[in-house]
């Protein structure tokens, strides 16, 4: 009876989540826009509220637990496989123009976001949860920018025969990708000092071993993989993707351990796989060929998880005026942060138009870092709702507005 009803919730959840897919790639959209949208309708937003006892009874929370398993197994298999995709000797090479607008991107919202942190946490905040660690992840969610929606949208214009400039192309996911790492290199300490409230000395400690952990990841790891790399290029494909594997639960399972997230283990992990090829095969394109299979199934679970997170209730207490105030200051945050810094770097206005318009992409990993400050007590459900309509509606407006600055261009 248990299999049979976590394989309804599973059919239910990915018919949803592929058909809206589906559709918003008609309209030319990402699909993972459509996937994203089809999770929050299968919460109280749309089928919780037509339906209300069959959603009650299809995702009680009693039977959700083996749906949080594969979400979070599936969402440890997607961040190892980004953070294997961070090319950081591509960032080094373009660092100048890089660091302008990856410190515009996440300098500005920031700002934004602590100012409004200050407002919000009175009316939203948890009542156990820290003013600190309250003001400073609303300031990193105004900041993330999501490397893999963005990289699509990219592609599928590509494959449209409507490529965006090659140069802004690059400056986009590069400082996109410096965007991702600067924001969970944050989120980790944030995190630490959330958890670690129990005394100055605690958090100190605390942070300490996070960066010796890092420390040892990225400086004994990663080098020693790439030099067995080198000495056994020739190795079987499926022997490197189990040590992978392996690696990337292990370094996931010590982050969780010492009080950050499973996450952002996974996400160091990646960082560590080396650039040599297995049988002139790229190990991250290996990586993303052998896990999208999985991931492709895993996260519309996550999406749906996100959507029965969400409150109703929120648009009855003067929620939507609070969601424009947070939409408006997120996409002036984002955009005229990137772009102005960067034409300051010497970018021309359209080029630096367009990377603003492009780090202003959120979508599933705002969702992520969300999620993360919903569990965690510090974003209360009401927040945790408008925060995830503003990733939403700030990732749907990607496409319109590069389509808006080609025509004027």
């Amino acid at each position: 009876m248990m299999l049979a009803h976590f394989l309804l919730q599973l059919g239910t959840l990915l018919f949803v989540t592929y058909t809206c897919g589906w559709l918003f790639q008609r309209i030319g959209q990402p699909r993972v826009v459509g996937e994203i949208a089809g999770g929050l309708l299968l919460g109280p937003l749309a089928f919780g509220y037509l339906f209300p006892g069959l959603s009650a009874w299809l995702f009680a929370p009693a039977t959700m637990h083996p749906l949080e398993i594969a979400s979070n197994i599936g969402l440890v298999l997607f961040l190892f496989v980004i953070g294997a995709e961070l090319d950081l000797s591509k960032i080094q090479e373009k660092r100048a123009a890089m660091l302008a607008i990856t410190l515009g991107s996440v300098g500005l919202p920031f700002l934004l976001g602590i100012g409004i942190a200050v407002i919000l946490f009175p009316r939203f905040g948890m009542p156990n949860a820290s003013r600190v660690g309250f003001t400073l992840f609303v300031g990193i969610a105004m900041s993330i920018t999501a490397l893999p929606v963005l990289a699509r949208i990219l592609k599928d214009r590509a494959e449209a025969g409507r490529p965006l400039d090659a140069a802004t192309a690059a400056h986009a996911l590069l400082a996109a990708a410096a965007n991702d790492l600067l924001a969970w290199s944050a989120l980790a300490l944030i995190l630490t000092l959330v958890r670690a409230h129990s005394s100055v000395i605690d958090a100190v400690l605390h942070l300490l071993v996070l960066f010796a952990f890092v420390a040892v990841m990225l400086f004994a790891v990663r080098p020693l993989l790439s030099l067995l790399a080198k000495r056994y290029a020739d190795a079987p494909g499926w022997m490197w993707l189990l040590g992978q594997v392996a690696l990337a639960f292990l370094s996931a399972s010590i982050t969780d351990a010492l009080g950050i997230h499973a996450f952002f283990g996974a996400f160091l992990a990646g960082l560590c796989v080396p650039r040599t090829p297995i049988r002139d095969v790229a190990q991250p394109h290996m990586l993303q060929k052998s896990f999208q299979p999985i991931i492709s199934v895993t996260l519309p679970i996550f999406f749906a998880m996100t959507g029965l997170r969400m409150q109703r209730s929120m648009f009855q207490t003067g929620g939507p005026a609070w969601l424009a105030v947070i939409l408006i200051l997120a996409v002036t945050g984002k955009i005229i942060g990137a772009a102005l810094s960067a034409r300051l770097s010497g970018i021309s206005w359209p080029s630096a138009t367009q990377i603003g318009i492009l780090m202003n992409t959120r979508g599933l990993v705002e969702l992520i870092v969300l999620n993360l400050g919903y569990r965690e007590g510090i974003l209360s459900g009401s927040l945790f709702t408008l925060f995830v309509l503003m990733a939403l509606i700030t990732t749907a407006m990607t496409v319109p507005l590069l389509n808006l600055s080609e025509r004027r261009s």
